[in-house]
């Protein structure tokens, strides 16, 4: 494997979410490699590019907070760097660590500063068309035939390979939001993928504590090839339950079903607004130009059709969509006129005749600080199959409908096994068990 490809990287879209977090994890790691004693002559760059000038300031005073805590938590990796000069405390230890890890970072709004890079990494926009010609460009006048890794979450990396012109030289290597955080990474090999690209792609995880797992180039991938087809059942669901419930209290129900029910960090509706209403229907657009069995989901057209977004503010706190949020609660839920919300104190008590849950529960926290965890899911599980209540039946009807989705993403090859699907719904979604593990 090529280490030296870590001396020269780009980052693009690096002053975006999903962009700046994976500057971040690239910086952390040539940040260290530049004080081995092997490299003490070597110069490392990182081109930080991103159309907007603007927050590319903003973008590095991120940079400086987050390379700061990092230094805090690991004070003692510092210690055998500076150990020639003792009298330096811990503060300035890390003022200098901080200041030599920041003039690493290049940033720049010009495509050509990554014209010299061994490693490519694309965080832009998910557009085919953008990714495409942005690559290609970079290709075309690049003679050090760079790896490119592309955070594509739903574009099959064949295509992308092919329209950009790479010859092979691109590995999907969709972290999980926000990377820097998140312990997920998929990582989707080309059919015939180049093994130097692997390789370099599971050291570049293996250093960050990443959890890697291999998913098949087919749209979706694992991670947004369940959540897609986890959305659909969702909102047929809210079909059927919207013929005896009003829109509002049908989308509460299923919400808090998924949340609490299910034993789930967020329900699903949140976590559609959390991703983005448009996201979602992109994801599934994309997905559904290369599936067979397409999925539908008119809602969430309807939705894009009333300006309901989704997604987040600036400063990270939640826009409304199908629900309004306040301080990061859930207050209202979506009517079915578009532009109304019914407030949750008005639909808590059906919820809770139905369902058996109350607006103080919070079973994904308590269950999963548990040191007892597995007995207190199967418990709870238990209980729930025991109770033949309308909210139980409807729980117990979703979690077969997740266990024939993993059941299906393993049999299409999208993933190479049960195991690796319930392995992202665990470590990237949170979520307590896997759609496999046979709790119902």
């Amino acid at each position: 494997m090529e280490i030296n490809r870590f001396e020269n990287i780009a980052v693009l879209g690096a002053a975006g979410k999903m962009g700046r977090g994976i500057l971040l994890l690239n910086l952390i790691h040539s940040a260290q490699l530049q004080h081995h004693p092997e490299n003490k002559n070597k110069q490392f760059i990182i081109h930080a590019i991103d159309p907007a000038s603007e927050q590319l300031d903003t973008l590095m005073l991120y940079l400086k907070n987050q390379i700061w805590k990092w230094c805090e938590k690991n004070s003692a990796l510092l210690q055998p760097i500076f150990a020639a000069e003792p009298n330096l405390d811990e503060t300035e230890q890390i003022t200098r660590y901080v200041n030599k890890a920041l003039a690493i970072v290049r940033p720049s709004t010009r495509l050509e500063s990554a014209y010299e890079s061994r490693i490519v990494f694309e965080a832009v926009t998910e557009q085919i068309t953008l990714k495409t010609n942005i690559l290609h460009q970079i290709n075309l006048n690049n003679k050090n035939n760079p790896y490119f890794l592309t955070n594509t979450s739903s574009i099959p990396i064949q295509e992308i390979d092919q329209r950009a012109g790479l010859d092979g030289n691109i590995i999907g290597c969709h972290f999980y939001n926000p990377p820097a955080v998140q312990k997920l990474v998929e990582v989707i090999e080309l059919p015939k993928g180049k093994r130097d690209i692997s390789e370099l792609v599971n050291y570049f995880c293996a250093q960050l504590n990443k959890t890697v797992v291999a998913s098949n180039d087919v749209a979706g991938f694992i991670g947004n090839g369940f959540f897609m087809r986890d959305i659909e059942y969702a909102l047929k669901l809210h079909g059927q339950l919207n013929k005896q419930h009003s829109f509002a209290q049908s989308v509460h129900l299923i919400d808090t079903l998924t949340r609490e029910l299910m034993v789930r960090p967020m329900g699903i509706f949140q976590l559609i607004d959390y991703v983005g209403i448009d996201v979602c229907h992109f994801i599934i657009h994309v997905m559904n130009q290369h599936w067979q069995e397409p999925l539908s989901a008119p809602l969430l057209t309807k939705l894009l059709d009333n300006n309901i977004k989704g997604g987040q503010n600036p400063d990270g706190s939640q826009k409304d969509g199908l629900l309004r949020y306040e301080e990061g609660k859930i207050k209202a839920v979506l009517n079915e006129d578009m532009s109304t919300y019914t407030s949750t104190d008005v639909l808590w008590p059906e919820t809770t005749r139905i369902l058996g849950i109350t607006p103080e529960d919070n079973l994904w926290k308590t269950i999963g600080k548990s040191v007892d965890r597995q007995e207190l899911l199967r418990a709870h599980f238990e209980a729930i199959r025991n109770n033949q209540q309308e909210g139980n039946i409807l729980t117990i009807n979703y979690i077969s409908a997740m266990k024939n989705i993993a059941h299906k993403l393993y049999d299409h090859h999208v993933a190479n096994s049960l195991e690796d699907i319930n392995t992202v719904m665990v470590t990237g979604f949170h979520h307590l068990y896997g759609p496999w593990n046979n709790y119902i």
